[in-house]
């Protein structure tokens, strides 16, 4: 009973310190999603400096901190990712998806294997041994998509050439990054993940796009409460479960879910109803979580801070130049001409300060990376450290520089909205003297 008592206390604490967060850091005109990650530091951090006891405020996990109430808390988080995957999904559209295919895919195979070997080379470099240094290269490889969609839906730029490519390259990234730490450990079989890939796009991609209007009209057939809304949701944990079981990523299967369902109108009309379970519950939840992953004690380990600080620098310039480079040459499929415009070389730059951040995936490479032997026992502990330690970083730097690179997008759309205001007031005031005039 006490568990469950600390667990609702957790929960509703993190809920109203998410939006206070986001009201914050908003009056500064950063994305809300920032003041989310901030108070999940602060709350986790009461824990990791002894100042609360994890029993009390069960958010946190790893060694020491893992207990039944940390683990439903986990799960709660994970929901709150596999939301915001199905929602960025559900939000996207698929012609614009096709349209930048070439450029996603591009940038993805630079953007993961330009850090990859950037990382690997400089740890060697290091005296680290060339497997070890290769296992390290896999940490700085995969995007958090997470708060990548998150940033953009908040800035409103998800839609855009940039936001539809970052959104389908950060879930290729995902796996890649899977076969990549398969092969550092030398445990599984790529040929199998192949298949369990191939098998999933077919199923999810191909057979489903062709069965879900089927599906909803099914749903509606029902006619009770919120069926559709109920029916959905279910197939998008279903979708959820077998990434899951095939590749550990539920989100790909969440992804896949809304992607499809995006083609019909149905999908746009269970908007509203999707984001109030996710921004009102699950979403914030899960980055006031992720700010609590970050341990501020590792800054106290000085062979941390050093590694920390090569990884950092990797991680960031590795994965800015690769994505970056990589939808550069493909000039958005527009053509030699618009190779050498300063438009491209603009939204390349989006692409890849987009690719920045790092969270979970990168934890549970690392986890994969010492579990299998990669990276040996008497270093694991400065990994750790030095992980957590870019992670933070990378978190925080990535929602400011992300409003940065698309200032002019933003601008336009808040002229273009004070423009249709005005318009809207004019047309009002003239339906007001018509009223008048015919009295």
């Amino acid at each position: 009973m006490e568990t469950v008592t600390w667990l609702l206390f957790t929960l509703g604490i993190s809920l109203i310190l998410a939006k206070i967060g986001d009201s914050l850091i908003e009056r500064f005109e950063l994305p809300g999603v920032l003041g989310e990650l901030i108070m999940g530091i602060l709350l986790g951090n009461l824990v990791y400096f002894g100042i609360v006891a994890p029993q009390y405020l069960p958010i946190v996990s790893g060694e020491g901190f893992t207990t039944d109430a940390t683990q439903v808390s986990e799960f709660l988080a994970k929901l709150g990712i596999i939301f915001l995957l199905f929602l960025g999904a559900l939000d996207t559209d698929v012609e614009q998806l096709k349209k930048t295919g070439l450029t996603a895919t591009v940038s993805t195979l630079l953007g993961v294997f330009v850090p990859l070997i950037m990382g690997w080379f400089v740890l060697m470099e290091m005296g680290y041994p060339s497997k070890e240094a290769f296992a390290g290269g896999v940490l700085l490889t995969a995007t958090s998509i997470g708060l990548t969609v998150r940033v953009m839906m908040d800035l409103g730029v998800l839609k855009s050439e940039v936001g539809v490519a970052s959104l389908s390259a950060s879930v290729m990234d995902d796996f890649l990054g899977i076969a990549l730490i398969i092969f550092a450990v030398g445990t599984g079989s790529l040929i199998d993940l192949s298949i369990k890939i191939v098998l999933f796009f077919i199923i999810t991609g191909v057979i489903w796009w062709y069965l879900v209007d089927h599906y909803v009209r099914f749903a509606e057939r029902l006619h009770v409460e919120k069926g559709v809304l109920g029916m959905v949701i279910g197939m998008m944990f279903l979708f959820a479960a077998l990434a899951e079981g095939w590749f550990a990523a539920a989100i790909e299967g969440a992804f896949m879910m809304g992607l499809v369902l995006s083609k019909l109108p149905e999908g746009r009309r269970l908007m509203d109803d999707l984001r109030a379970i996710g921004y009102g519950l699950l979403v914030p939840f899960f980055f006031v979580h992720t700010g609590a992953m970050l341990n501020l004690t590792v800054f106290e380990n000085a062979d941390a801070l050093v590694l920390a600080a090569v990884l950092t620098t990797v991680a960031v310039v590795g994965k800015v130049l690769g994505r970056g480079f990589g939808a550069w040459i493909t000039a958005w499929g527009r053509g030699r001409e618009f190779l050498f415009t300063k438009e491209n070389l603009w939204m390349s730059l989006q692409m890849g300060i987009g690719s920045i951040p790092r969270t979970e995936v990168a934890l549970v490479n690392l986890m994969v990376a010492i579990h299998g032997g990669a990276i040996p026992p008497e270093d694991a502990p400065k990994f750790i450290a030095a992980t957590l330690i870019f992670i933070t970083v990378s978190v925080l730097i990535t929602p400011p520089l992300l409003k940065w690179a698309f200032k002019h997008e933003i601008e336009k759309a808040r002229s273009s909205k004070a423009s249709r205001k005005v318009e809207r007031i004019m047309e009002t005031k003239e339906k007001i003297k018509e009223l008048k005039g015919s009295q």
